[in-house]
């Protein structure tokens, strides 16, 4: 009775599971309804069963399942950032708009000289799977579906089977001659032997084959035992000839390697990395190629005039440690300079920095700047920060900061930082190296 019990709530607990499944399964599925206008009518259908010639309703937050030409737009912009790496939203439209606001950016151009906008402003009718759409809404027309796709085209890349390594290629032909060598010699084997039980049984007169009997002395089956053993001499040199060890221990050694480049910081994802920079002769690269930590620090700076080298880093324990403390005496700058910095640095700095704003963020700590204090003085209410964050279309970040001078009235100051093209076009004065 104990084991049906226990039985039976083993399968209540199956059938929970496959419950949970499912829910999980059509939430998922919900996610990856779309509305579709086919034969005239709106229809609610799974992404997989979109087909060309339907016309999809595309709006905010919606991943697009397919290729497709945009029909119709309202303030519609797509994400695009997970095929072509760019952080911006790129403008859709219709065709009709496109080649209108590009008749009208030519146009300028002539006229001007100059584009009336950005490459990233001017609209673009082409919708692509795998992007997301971030702003507005409309609808498209749907041109490639499934591996004709980009992301069928993506995937089936990614889900090709890897290829044969040269050293595999190798160790496959080697593998093969050996076999057949072993095969030949064994061969060999069993016929030189059975010649040698042929010869000593006629010079011993332990076979006679003209006297009509099959054998003198031995039975039968003690001959076929024999031969039998001749056989396996020759299936045990096969065995021993054909080297199954040896890509075993190709893929020991390996395996070695990655553990080796692991401790000197390089990561190997595949066993034929290592074998193919084994087998390499010369090795090219330029500066994109080159692998980094991702860290960086301030090596010099310029105010007024450019400093010398100030990333010194101090040993300890016999290797390099930290970087060494800074004086800002030490480094030859006009009285005014220090504190201009301090602030630049520490109450424009984002709360997720990267790595510029590490190695800036570094400097003023060497540099002994109580950052604490300066953000509670000029930064002292957080709810009321107002900051507008770095953009690859600004080029610049900036924040108003309070009690500037302490002095009362309008006492607040924006701080600006970016490159430094940026910053000098929207400047009407600068401090030279005497103040």
């Amino acid at each position: 009775m104990a084991v049906l019990l226990v039985s039976g709530v083993g399968s209540f607990v199956d059938w929970r599971k496959e419950v949970a499944f499912l829910a999980v399964k059509l939430k998922q599925m919900e996610k990856n309804v779309c509305v579709v206008l086919r034969n005239g009518q709106h229809e609610e259908i799974h992404q997989d069963f979109v087909h060309v010639g339907d016309i999809i309703l595309v709006n905010y937050g919606m991943k697009i399942p397919v290729d497709g030409i945009c029909l119709q737009a309202n303030q519609l912009k797509a994400d695009e950032s997970a095929m072509t790496g760019e952080s911006d939203h790129m403008v859709k439209d219709s065709v009709e708009n496109c080649i209108k606001r590009m008749e009208e950016d030519e146009m300028e151009k002539r006229t001007t000289k100059n584009a009336a906008h950005g490459a990233h402003e001017l609209p673009s009718p082409l919708l692509m799977s795998g992007t997301s759409i971030s702003e507005g809404d409309g609808m498209m027309l749907t041109c490639v579906v499934g591996d004709s796709s980009a992301i069928g085209i993506i995937r089936k890349t990614l889900e090709a089977d890897d290829q044969e390594t040269p050293l595999q290629k190798k160790l496959d032909t080697i593998a093969t001659d050996i076999g057949k060598m072993g095969t030949s010699v064994a061969v060999f084997i069993v016929h030189i032997l059975l010649a040698r039980y042929l010869v000593e049984g006629l010079m011993d007169r332990k076979i006679d084959l003209f006297g009509g009997e099959i054998m003198a002395g031995r039975l039968l089956l003690e001959n076929i035992k024999i031969w039998v053993q001749y056989l396996i001499v020759g299936v045990a040199v096969i065995v021993v000839a054909v080297p199954e060890g040896l890509p075993l221990a190709v893929m020991i050694s390996l395996a070695y390697s990655i553990g080796k480049m692991a401790k000197d910081n390089n990561d190997v994802k595949r066993l034929a990395a290592c074998e193919i920079m084994g087998g390499a002769d010369n090795i090219c690269s330029d500066k994109t190629g080159t692998l980094t930590e991702n860290i960086m620090k301030v090596t010099r700076l310029w105010a007024g005039k450019e400093t010398d080298e100030i990333s010194q880093e101090r040993k300890v324990g016999g290797a390099k440690g930290e970087l060494c403390d800074l004086k800002w005496e030490s480094l030859g700058l006009h009285a005014c300079f220090p504190e201009l910095i301090e602030k630049a640095i520490v109450l424009n700095t984002a709360d997720q920095m990267g790595a510029t704003d590490k190695a800036l963020d570094e400097f003023v700590t060497r540099c002994g700047v109580n950052k604490a204090a300066l953000k509670s003085k000029h930064l002292p209410d957080s709810n009321k920060l107002i900051r507008f964050p770095f953009s690859s279309t600004r080029k610049r970040m900036s924040t108003i900061t309070e009690n500037a001078t302490g002095q009362g009235g309008y006492d607040k100051r924006i701080m600006l930082k970016g490159a430094s093209e940026i910053v000098l076009g929207v400047c009407s004065h600068y401090i030279n190296d005497e103040g």
